[in-house]
């Protein structure tokens, strides 16, 4: 400072000695001072090129998160893809033994078979699919004729008339529906009165 300036400083206020000192802090340190080697140092004389530093910094970690972020839902979709087929692969695990029931009654000699031992093979067959279909949540759905028509779990195939039943309520299944896991498979194919 010189002594004009310390003059000048002496004669301020103190507030004005708190704006002289904000001023002094926000100027760039070693501006008007040449660097060690003579020069001055760019980084400090351009504010632009620290700004451009900065910013390719910013840039470089930007790409860097894109690239994690895109890593991140490639694995995602490869673990999906991964996980339906191990239950592909669980479901036909389960499906396989009654390909072999179906196997093994159509190796059976016809002659030496009746009627009865092939209905009790195919109902053996069939339990065992459905405890199959069970492990896996699936469930049949057997609708009781006078039940209230819920379309979400009932198809109507035709209307009846029906004086002991109220409009609307089912008169007969003609095909059982499934359902996994409270969701419909297939809608119980009904009548319904009219």
């Amino acid at each position: 400072m010189t002594d004009e300036e310390k003059q000048t400083d002496e004669n301020a206020t103190p507030q004005e000695w708190e704006l002289n000192e904000a001023e002094e802090a926000l100027e760039f340190p070693g501006m008007d001072e040449p660097a060690a080697g003579g020069e001055v140092s760019g980084e400090e004389a351009d504010p632009l090129a620290a700004a451009e530093a900065a910013r390719d910094a910013l840039d470089d970690k930007l790409k860097r998160m894109l690239a994690d972020y895109q890593n991140l839902a490639r694995r995602a979709q490869q673990n999906e893809v991964a996980a339906r087929q191990y239950q592909l692969i669980e479901v036909a695990k389960q499906l396989v033994p009654v390909l072999d029931h179906f196997d093994n009654a159509l190796g059976v000699d016809a002659e030496a078979s009746s009627v009865e031992d092939l209905l009790k093979g195919v109902g053996i067959v069939r339990d065992e699919l459905m405890r199959s279909l069970t492990g896996f949540g699936v469930v049949r759905l057997d609708v009781e004729v006078g039940e209230a028509f819920d379309p979400n779990r009932h198809e109507a195939l035709m209307r009846q008339a029906d004086t002991d039943i109220e409009p609307n309520h089912v008169t007969a299944q003609l095909q059982p529906g499934y359902m996994l896991n409270d969701v419909t498979i297939r809608p119980a194919k009904v009548s319904i009165a009219e």
